[in-house]
């Protein structure tokens, strides 16, 4: 079997394989396929010719069939990661932008494969990842994919975070923010539209799910106006003020909660027990390290700060 996988004969038929009724054969093709895909942007010796762009569109259309188990379909999905980094620089420039159209149709699939992207790229990539022009070329449509973020909603508190695409559209896009601005460097702080759509989702009903806060925390460590020195008048982007003007507000509304958890607990609580809290303890402690000139200025903030980490760090673990 191993000798098969190798051979130009292994293309077509795990693309054969994809339509069969078993889940298990179905899986075994998608499998065989994601395989043969990152042996060719590996550039290892049994790449052969295949036509990658051409594959891509095939990948795609079983994206969308019923008939496909999303297992397989979590193969494909990693498949076409694969090509569409590889393409980027190439043949397929728009790789960004047809996945970001693709969401219309099958948003799960589009999502997890723009989400798989940073950590496809951070494979092969053996430099300075930020500065590979692959990142490069991904991130000039930062702005194009942030805003097709802003048309999803959170479906409630208790979002799944697995990075499968059995998440929902909206968990999947938020998964996608953070690689992106994690591994590529991606400035959603600088978006002034999505820094608005963000605050309402943390001062929303919504604005303790996990996913929410993971974007929230990793926005304001990943900043280009984080660990900065402000001189004079100088203030971070206005984006990201409205962002930490909203963090220290809702700070603030659960600090009565924080503080009489502090009066009461004998014992400190398992992380388990109080997760929200200890995501908002994590955020106040990076806005501190990050932020605190600025923050500092504000009497207010900084009683809320300084109140909520008071009550955070002397009873739930960080």
């Amino acid at each position: 079997m191993q000798a098969f996988r190798a051979t130009d004969a292994a293309w077509p038929v795990s693309q054969e394989l994809l339509s069969d009724c078993d889940p298990s054969v179905q899986f075994f093709g998608a499998q065989l396929l994601h395989n043969k895909i990152q042996n060719v942007v590996k550039g290892f010796p049994d790449s052969s010719n295949i036509d990658l762009l051409a594959l891509a569109s095939t990948l795609k259309h079983h994206l969308v069939l019923d008939t496909l188990q999303w297992q397989s379909k979590q193969q494909l999905v990693l498949a076409l990661s694969a090509i569409a980094v590889h393409l980027c620089t190439i043949s397929w420039q728009s790789a960004v932008q047809d996945l970001l159209a693709f969401t219309e149709l099958h948003p799960q699939s589009a999502w997890g494969v723009l989400l798989a992207m940073p950590e496809q790229l951070s494979a092969i990539v053996h430099t300075y990842l930020k500065t590979d022009k692959r990142a490069q070329a991904l991130l000039a449509s930062s702005n194009a994919l942030l805003s097709v973020t802003m048309k999803y909603a959170p479906t409630g508190c208790k979002e799944t975070v697995t990075g499968a695409i059995s998440d929902s559209a909206f968990s999947l896009a938020m998964q996608t923010i953070v690689q992106w601005t994690k591994v590529l460097g991606m400035q959603p702080a600088m978006h002034q539209e999505f820094a608005g759509r963000l605050v309402e989702w943390v001062e929303g009903p919504s604005g303790n799910s996990e996913v929410i806060l993971d974007v929230v925390l990793e926005v304001i460590q990943s900043s280009n106006g984080a660990f900065v020195i402000y001189e004079g008048a100088q203030r971070p982007p206005a984006a990201l003020e409205v962002i930490l003007a909203a963090i220290v507000r809702k700070m603030q509304s659960l600090l009565p909660q924080v503080q009489q958890m502090s009066k009461q607990a004998a014992t400190t609580p398992n992380k388990d027990d109080h997760p929200v809290l200890c995501a908002w303890a994590r955020i106040a402690a990076a806005l501190v390290e990050a932020y605190m000139q600025i923050l500092w200025v504000d009497e207010a903030a900084a009683g809320v700060i300084v109140g909520f980490l008071g009550a955070c760090f002397g009873h739930i673990p960080v």
